[in-house]
């Protein structure tokens, strides 16, 4: 039988509790421990960044739910809560009012301390918590998705646990980030107990979410898939790569792909009006997709971006200079420009933000993009006049068309379901041996499917 975890704090220890301190009842260590448990796990996703008010919140607890894994729950509780002599109580209690449970809350001595596994040895208290912990897959993954499902095996997908909390620890020690801390712990915790959950909104962004989509970047590395280290393809440049497909086809009624995408999606009319009103210039359209395929779009967006940066820093001085110092008029018009350092992640981002954000909320992201693709930026502010989101949700459902319906459908038809792998959004993830035969397979489908073959990059999660 699998084992099951849970946390605890790191400085409380109930069999030294119940040694000093007997209860007069039969009581469950591992059930006491639970408690506290189901305290923190519900903190978790209630706390702030800060440490001032984090254990501040009561936290009401279920008697139903509690009553499910021991009868005897409300003694549990109270001692729990009684203030032992030299050593105090653990939990604080706040009273019940109409509408509300019983809520709780941990003592300040036993704040901002960090967390440790605990394994479940109760075998009723295990079975159950494996039990609840098996939801039902939800009706849209069953029905667009379910190749997907058979991959989160819990004797398969693996986790260096003690390791990956290791790597928690330290990083609330060199940050402080109390919040992160717990929500990290937990994304842990559920990959080793194998607690999987999937969701998929086809009308929002079409993604497939999974512990694997909300898994932290920096834990990625203690993950395996039957023994083996996982890695990713992964499409650069994702977004603009599905503009261009779009901006390609969206005026002709060939691309299958765009009706399938589009249809029944509540910015159809909008998208039609866009569509007869807007006039796209097929050279800008080759040109931008040659900068995409070619890994210059963000390199050619930083030092545009930059030289609008420098024109507004340079245009404010010469306004202030000319009034104050008129005498120098000549020395102000020929001042050189000052250019303000960008990253390249950074010119990436504002060209992203600027495509998925409210038109006029990036002024001058949209002049620097409107140099180089004029009627590209007029057809974007099209289609987010009236609801920014359209554009948005737009490109999102391109990319998880292509990469559920088109990419990961039939990688999973080709081997037969034999070959385990996970979508990562606009990434394919699978054991590293596989990544060559993957990385081969999505070239040649993206080739036959849009025209062209995006720039991949593969990396292993280690």
């Amino acid at each position: 039988m699998k084992e099951y975890y849970i946390y605890k704090l790191k400085n409380v220890d109930l069999q030294e509790r119940v040694k000093h301190f007997q209860p007069d009842f039969d009581f469950n260590i591992d059930f006491g421990y639970l408690i506290i448990h189901f305290i923190i796990q519900s903190m978790a996703y209630k706390i702030d960044k800060t440490y001032s008010d984090v254990y501040k919140p009561y936290i009401p607890l279920s008697s139903i739910l509690l009553q499910s894994y021991n009868h005897d729950y409300r003694n549990h509780i109270r001692y729990l809560g009684e203030n032992f002599p030299s050593i105090g109580n653990i939990l604080e209690r706040q009273n019940y009012r109409e509408g509300r449970s019983y809520s709780y809350r941990l003592r300040p001595f036993y704040q901002n301390v960090q967390l440790e596994p605990y394994l479940i040895t109760d075998r009723f208290l295990s079975r159950k918590l494996k039990s609840n912990s098996l939801k039902d897959v939800p009706i849209e993954i069953r029905k667009n998705c379910n190749f997907l499902v058979n991959c989160f095996d819990s004797e398969l997908l693996t986790i260096d646990f003690q390791k990956a909390l290791d790597l928690n620890s330290d990083e609330l020690e060199e940050k402080g980030n109390l919040k992160k801390y717990f929500v990290n712990a937990f994304k842990i915790l559920k990959i080793k107990n194998g607690e999987y959950h999937m969701s998929l909104n086809p009308l929002t962004d079409g993604r497939f979410h999974s512990n694997i989509t909300g898994f932290p970047k920096q834990f990625r590395k203690f993950l395996k898939y039957n023994g083996e280290k996982l890695a990713e393809i992964d499409i650069s440049t994702s977004v603009p790569t599905f503009l261009y497909y779009f901006l390609q086809n969206y005026k002709s009624n060939s691309s299958s792909h765009i009706k399938n995408i589009i249809k029944d999606k509540e910015y159809y009319n909008h998208y039609m009006l866009v569509k007869d009103s807007v006039s796209l210039d097929n050279i800008e359209i080759h040109s931008f997709g040659n900068k995409i395929l070619n890994g210059l779009l963000y390199r050619d967006f930083q030092l545009k971006l930059q030289e609008f940066h420098a024109l507004e820093d340079t245009y404010h001085d010469w306004q202030f200079n000319e009034y104050f110092f008129p005498q120098l008029s000549d020395a102000n018009c020929s001042k050189t420009l000052r250019i303000r350092d960008l990253t390249l992640r950074e010119a990436k981002s504002a060209l992203l933000s600027m495509l998925n954000a409210k038109n006029g909320t990036f002024n001058l992201e949209e002049i620097s993009f409107k140099d180089s693709f004029p009627t590209i930026l007029k057809f974007v502010k099209s289609f987010k006049k009236g609801n920014h989101l359209n554009f948005s949700r737009l490109m999102l459902q391109m990319e998880s068309y292509f990469m559920l319906n088109i990419i990961a459908r039939r990688l999973s038809n080709k081997f037969k379901k034999k070959l385990p792998f996970f979508t990562l959004h606009d990434c394919i993830v699978v054991v590293e041996s596989k990544i060559d035969v993957v990385y081969d397979f999505m070239e040649g489908t993206f080739e036959t499917e849009l025209g062209f073959i995006p720039v991949m990059k593969i990396k292993t999660w280690d």
